[in-house]
C-alpha cells in the first residue's frame, strides 16, 4: 500500500506532517508520481511511491472565456485560488440574473495583474488606464488628480442591454470617500451618463443622473461602502439605492456619445472632476433595480 501521509513526532506529540494531498496545489493538471524517501546518512534506506491525477478545473464557460481573452492579450492569470473564487462569484452572479443584463462587467478587487484586471468580463475588451492609481487586493483606487480609467464602453455605439430608458450603473465601493467626485460618467455636450456625483455638487446636495441632459438633486445622500446603484427605470425616472434610495425625476432620456470613464467624468473625451474612492467592481447594463438585493448578497 502507497503512503499519502507522513508524520514525525517527538516525545509522542506530532512535530511535522506532509500530507501528499496538501502537494496538488502546486501541480499542473495531470498524472504525477509522488516519491517519498528515507534516508539514514548517504544510505537510501527505503521508497515508497504515489501516483495522482490532478484533474483540469472546469470553470463556467464565460468564466473560461475571460481566462482565453487575458491570455490572448499577452496578460497574465491569476493563481489557481484567485480563478476559482471568480468563477464561483461570476456563477452565483448569473444566479441573480444581472448577468444577462449587462454589458460591461469589471472586477477589480483581489489577486492577478492589472491586464487580468482590466478585462472585461462581458466585452472581452480591455479598459485601459490612466494616472497614477492605486492597485492593491481590494480594488483600484483614484487619486482625485489624474488617475482613471476607460471602459471604452460608449452606451450609443455599444450599448445592447444599455439603452435610454432602461439602463443601470453599478459598483461596490470601498472606502467612500467625503470628497467631490464622480464615480463613472461621461458626456457628449448634450447629454450625460454618470454616477454619484459624491458626495455633494456645488450646491451643497447629492446629484444623480443617467441618460439625458438634466440631473436630478435630493437631500438624501446613499453612497455607500458597498453595492450602489443608478437605475433608469423609465423616460423620465431614475432611483439611486445605497444606504438607502432616492427617486429622481430627470429630463427626457437620451443616451451619450463618449465613452465612459471610471473615477472621473469624460468630458466630450477629457477626464475631469476626479475621484479618490476605492471601486472593487464596476458593471453598466440595462435597469437591474429590482435585483439590487440580490447582486449585493453577491458582490459585498
Amino acid at each position: 500500500m502507497s503512503i499519502n501521509k507522513i508524520v514525525t513526532k517527538v516525545d509522542g506529540v506530532e512535530n511535522k506532517t506532509i500530507d501528499f494531498n496538501d502537494l496538488k496545489e502546486s501541480l499542473s493538471p495531470g498524472v504525477h508520481t509522488i516519491t517519498a524517501e528515507t534516508w539514514n546518512g548517504a544510505e537510501l534506506i527505503s521508497t515508497q511511491t504515489k501516483n495522482i491525477t490532478i484533474l483540469a478545473a472546469v470553470y463556467d464557460t464565460d468564466y473560461q472565456a475571460v481566462l482565453d481573452a487575458v491570455v490572448a492579450a499577452g496578460d497574465t492569470l491569476p493563481s489557481t485560488a484567485q480563478q476559482d473564487i471568480d468563477n464561483q462569484l461570476l456563477v452565483d452572479y448569473k444566479a441573480t440574473g444581472a448577468w444577462a443584463k449587462d454589458d460591461v462587467f469589471l472586477k477589480f478587487s483581489g489577486t492577478g495583474s492589472i491586464g487580468y484586471k482590466l478585462m472585461c468580463w462581458k466585452r472581452l475588451i480591455k479598459a485601459e488606464a490612466f494616472g497614477s492609481l492605486t492597485w492593491s487586493d481590494s480594488g483600484v483606487e483614484g487619486n482625485a488628480a489624474n488617475a482613471y480609467i476607460n471602459t471604452k464602453f460608449n452606451p450609443t455605439l455599444n450599448g445592447i442591454n444599455f439603452l435610454s430608458n432602461d439602463a443601470s450603473i453599478n459598483y461596490v465601493g470601498v472606502n467612500a470617500p467625503n470628497t467631490f467626485g464622480v464615480i463613472a460618467g461621461a458626456y457628449d455636450g448634450n447629454n450625460s451618463s454618470f454616477i454619484f456625483w459624491s458626495p455633494f455638487d456645488s450646491g451643497g446636495k447629492p446629484s444623480y443622473g443617467l441618460n439625458g441632459n438634466a440631473y436630478g438633486v435630493k437631500g438624501a445622500e446613499v453612497l455607500k461602502v458597498g453595492l450602489n446603484g443608478l437605475y433608469r427605470i423609465d423616460d423620465i425616472n431614475i432611483k439611486a439605492v445605497g444606504l438607502g434610495e432616492v427617486t429622481v425625476t430627470t429630463g427626457t432620456a437620451v443616451l451619450n456619445d463618449e465613452e465612459i470613464y471610471i473615477l472621473c467624468r469624460s468630458v466630450n473625451g477629457s477626464p475631469a472632476y476626479f475621484w479618490d474612492e476605492d471601486v472593487a467592481l464596476l458593471t453598466m447594463g440595462g435597469n437591474k433595480y429590482n435585483l439590487h438585493a440580490a447582486m449585493a448578497s453577491v458582490l459585498e
